[in-house]
C-alpha cells in the first residue's frame, strides 16, 4: 500500500486513532462504573450538553466496544502499512528513539492541541467540563496503566526525554506532578502539519546550514583535518563526551573547520550565537535545550559560537555557564564550540572539553586560498605567493578581502590589482577595529621627520626588521628556536611633540602598511574582564590583518603594578598582568608612545623588541624643523627670514615649531601678506608664553 499523500493526511489518521482510544477508554470506563452514564434528557450539566448537541456518540454497550476495537485495529494497520520515514512525525520518532508509550504519549499532546473532538471526549473522560488537557494522571489510564505507573513518571518526568528535549512542556500553576498540565511544544505542532524549518524561537541566535562546505572546498591540511574528524566522531553510552573547542581569533577559519567536521560525517551543521541567547539563567537553559531539539530534528552538529563570553562581562557571574551545563547532561551525540585564543575568563563545564588550537595558515596555504579566492580575476597582475608572502592574515579576513577587491575591479575591467587587494584588506581591518580605534589616513614625507642619527638609525633598524621578519622566522627556523616574542613591539619615548607619533606613521609608510590609532579611553572599562576583552579584541585584528596598532600615550593602559590595597588595585593589576602575557604571545606589529617612560611598567619595557628615544631637538635641528614646516606652496618671504635666530631663540619640539609656524600662516593670511620673519618672530613668541616660558 502506498504512503500517505501528505503529512497533513498523515496527522488525520492519527487524530482519528488518538480519539478512538479515548472514547474506547471513556466507554470501558462507563461499563466499569469507575465513570457515570449521562443522561441525554438531563442538561444540568455542561458534560450532558456535549451528548445533547451531537458532539459525542451514545454508546450502546457491548456491540460499541466491539466497534470500537475494531475500528481502532484497522486505524493501526492503516499506520502501520502506510508508514514512510520521511513522515515528520515518524521522523520525529526514529531521531528522538521515542518508545512506543512516548510516541503515544505525544500523539495525544498533538490531538489534545489540534482536535476539538479530542478535546470534548478529554474533557468527559477526567469528569470535568473545563479540562480539555493532558496530566500524567490522563496518560496513566489511556496509555500506560497502573502497571506501567514507573514507567510514565520516567517517561513523562522532568528528566525525560519528552520533557528533556522539549517536545512537551509543562504548564506551571499545578503543585502536584501527576496533575500539571502538558502539551505538546509549538515547534512539535509545526512539525506535524509538515511545516518543517527552524524554530521560531531560535531564528535570531541560530543558523542552520544543511551541507556545510565540505574538506574538499577549503584549504587544509590532511593532519587537522583527521584529528577533527576523528574527534567529532566520537559518542558515548556511558557519560557525556568532552566538548571539541576550537580556539583562535576571529577568522581564524573555527566555524568551517567544524562545518566540514560534520560533513563529513553526514551531517549539518547549527550554529548558535551563545551570547545572543538570553541572560536569565533559566531561559537560556530552556533555549539550549530547545537547539538540542532542533539538533537532533534536523540531523545536525550544535556548534557553540563564543562560548568563552558567556560570563557576563559586568558582574563576573557564571550562572549561564552552569544553566548551560545542566541542559547538556543528558546530550551523548558530538558537540563543538569556538572561543577565543587568549581568554580572559576561560569556560568551565563538568563535562569537560577539548581544546584545539587553529594555528596560522602556512604560507602556502595563504597562497593556495588567494589562488581560489581571486581566481580568474586576478590574471596576471597578482602573483598569490607574493600575496601570501606579504600578508600573514587569517583565512576569514583573506576571503572578506578577496571578496571586496573583486567588487572593486568589477566596477572598473574586472581585473583585480595588487591595489585592490590593499582595499578589500583595508576594508576589513576597519571593521575589525572601529569600535577602539581609527585608521591613521595621511602620513607625512620620511625627510618631514629630523632627529639626532641614533633616533633615526634606530627606526632604520625597526623597519628591516618589519621587512625581513618571515625570512628570519620562518626561512631559516627562528621561529622554532624561540617560542615567544615572535611578535615586534617598539617603544617610543619622549617629550610631547618630539615627532613620536609621525615617526610611527612613517614606519607604516614605508612597509605600504596602514597603522591603526588605539582610543585607549575606550579600551579601558570599570567592568571586571571588559578591558581585556577589548585588548584581546586588538590584538587580534593586529595579528590577522597585518596591520600596525599605535597606543598613543600608552603609559595610562601600561602603567606600573603598584601595592594592592584595594579591590580597584588588585584588578588594575590583572590588566597589566594580562597585558604582559598578551604581549608575550603576540605574533603582530605594535608601537607605543609615551611621555612618561619612567611610569611604563619595567616588564613591559623588557619586552618591547625596541626602544626608541626622541629628545628634545637641538638648535640645528631645530632650524631644519623651522624650514620644514614651510610648505613650497606657501607664500614666504625666505630671503629675509633668519632660521637660525628662531632656532636659537625659541627652544621648542618639533610639534610647537609647527603650531608657531602654522599660527604665522594665519597672522600672514589676516593681513593679505607674504609670510614674513616677523610673523615667524611673533608666531613663535606667541607659542613660547603659551608654553609658559618667559622670553
Amino acid at each position: 500500500m502506498p504512503t500517505f499523500a501528505s503529512p497533513l493526511e498523515h496527522l488525520d489518521k492519527v487524530l482519528e486513532l488518538v480519539a478512538t482510544i479515548v472514547e474506547r477508554q471513556i466507554l470501558v470506563a462507563w461499563e466499569t462504573g469507575r465513570l457515570l452514564r449521562p443522561d441525554i434528557n438531563d442538561t444540568r450539566s455542561a458534560t450532558d450538553m456535549l451528548f445533547a448537541r451531537g458532539l459525542m456518540p451514545t454508546p450502546t454497550g457491548t456491540e460499541r466496544l466491539g466497534q470500537l476495537d475494531a475500528q481502532l485495529a484497522a486505524i493501526e494497520a492503516e499506520l502501520a502499512d502506510r508508514t514512510s520515514p520521511e513522515l515528520p512525525l515518524v521522523r520525529l520518532r526514529d531521531a528522538f528513539e521515542l518508545s512506543p508509550s512516548e510516541e503515544r504519549v505525544l500523539q495525544f499532546a498533538i490531538a489534545a492541541e489540534m482536535s476539538v473532538p479530542t478535546r470534548n471526549l478529554l474533557r468527559y473522560f477526567a469528569n470535568d467540563v473545563r479540562r480539555g488537557v493532558l496530566d500524567r494522571t490522563g496518560l496513566e489510564a489511556l496509555v500506560y496503566g497502573r502497571a506501567g505507573r514507573a514507567r510514565l513518571v520516567e517517561e513523562v518526568g522532568p528528566t525525560g526525554m519528552l520533557l528533556e528535549r522539549k517536545l512537551l512542556e509543562s504548564i506551571p500553576g499545578e503543585e502536584s506532578m501527576m496533575f500539571q498540565t502538558l502539551r505538546a511544544a509549538p515547534r512539535v505542532i509545526e512539525l506535524a502539519t509538515g511545516i518543517v524549518r527552524l524554530a521560531a524561537e531560535l531564528e535570531r541566535s541560530v543558523e542552520h546550514i544543511p551541507e556545510p562546505t565540505g574538506f574538499d572546498e577549503i584549504v587544509v591540511d590532511d593532519e587537522r583535518k583527521e584529528e577533527l574528524t576523528g574527534l567529532l566522531g566520537q559518542t558515548s553510552l556511558f557519560g557525556a563526551t568532552p566538548i571539541v573547542v576550537l580556539s583562535g581569533p576571529v577568522g581564524a577559519g573555527r566555524r568551517t573547520l567544524l562545518g566540514a567536521a560534520a560533513r563529513a560525517h553526514g551531517k549539518g551543521l547549527l550554529r548558535v550565537r551563545t551570547p545572543d541567547l538570553p541572560r536569565d539563567p533559566a531561559a537560556f537553559e530552556s533555549a539550549i535545550r530547545a537547539v538540542l531539539r532542533e539538533a537532533t530534528l534536523l540531523d545536525a552538529m550544535p556548534v557553540l559560537l563564543d562560548v568563552d563570553r558567556l560570563v557576563d562581562a559586568e558582574t563576573g557571574d557564571r550562572n549561564r555557564e552552569r544553566a548551560l551545563e545542566t541542559a547538556l547532561v543528558s546530550w551523548r551525540k558530538p558537540l563543538a564550540a569556538t572561543a577565543r585564543a587568549h581568554q580572559a575568563q576561560p569556560i568551565k563545564l563538568g563535562r569537560g572539553s577539548i581544546v584545539v588550537d587553529v594555528p596560522p595558515m602556512s604560507e602556502a596555504s595563504r597562497a593556495e586560498l588567494w589562488r581560489r579566492e581571486l581566481g580568474a580575476h586576478g590574471g596576471d597582475s597578482i602573483d598569490t605567493v607574493q600575496l601570501a608572502a606579504r600578508y600573514a592574515v587569517t583565512p576569514g579576513m583573506l576571503v572578506h578581502a578577496s571578496r571586496s577587491a573583486r567588487t572593486v575591479a568589477a566596477a572598473r575591467d574586472g581585473r583585480v590589482t595588487p591595489a585592490d587587494v590593499q582595499i578589500g584588506l583595508r576594508g576589513a581591518m576597519d571593521e575589525a577595529v572601529s569600535s577602539l580605534g581609527q585608521r591613521v589616513t595621511k602620513a607625512p614625507k620620511w625627510e618631514d621627520l629630523i632627529g639626532p642619527k641614533e633616533t633615526m638609525d634606530a627606526l632604520q633598524e625597526l623597519v628591516a626588521r618589519i621587512k625581513h621578519r618571515r625570512r628570519v622566522f620562518d626561512e631559516w627556523g627562528f621561529a622554532d628556536k624561540f617560542t615567544k616574542g615572535l611578535g615586534l613591539s617598539a617603544l617610543f619615548t619622549g617629550p610631547p611633540g618630539t615627532g613620536k607619533t609621525m615617526a610611527a606613521t612613517l614606519v607604516a609608510d614605508k612597509l605600504a602598511l596602514d597603522i591603526y590609532q588605539v582610543d585607549v579611553s575606550r579600551i579601558v572599562s570599570k567592568f571586571i574582564g571588559e578591558t581585556e576583552k577589548n585588548l584581546a579584541q586588538v590584538f587580534d585584528a593586529a595579528e590577522s590583518g597585518h596591520a600596525i596598532i599605535l597606543f598613543d600615550e600608552a603609559d595610562s593602559l601600561f602603567a606600573q603594578r603598584g601595592e594592592v590595597k584595594s579591590s580597584v588595585d588588585r584588578y588594575a593589576n590583572l590588566e597589566v598582568n594580562y597585558l604582559l602575557q598578551r604581549l608575550e604571545r603576540f605574533t603582530g606589529i605594535t608601537i607605543l608612545t609615551t611621555n612618561l617612560a619612567s611610569s611604563i611598567d619595567p616588564a613591559f619595557k623588557r619586552r618591547m623588541s625596541f626602544t626608541v628615544e626622541f629628545p628634545m631637538p637641538e638648535a640645528k635641528e631645530r632650524e631644519r624643523i623651522w624650514r620644514t614646516h614651510l610648505p613650497t606652496r606657501a607664500c614666504v618671504d625666505v630671503a629675509d627670514t633668519d632660521f637660525k635666530w628662531l632656532a636659537d631663540r625659541h627652544e621648542m619640539s618639533g610639534g610647537h615649531i609647527r603650531n608657531a609656524v602654522l599660527r604665522a600662516a594665519f597672522l600672514a593670511a589676516s593681513e593679505e601678506r607674504t609670510i614674513a620673519f616677523e610673523h615667524l618672530k611673533r608666531a613663535g613668541e606667541i607659542e613660547a608664553h603659551a608654553m609658559g616660558r618667559v622670553l
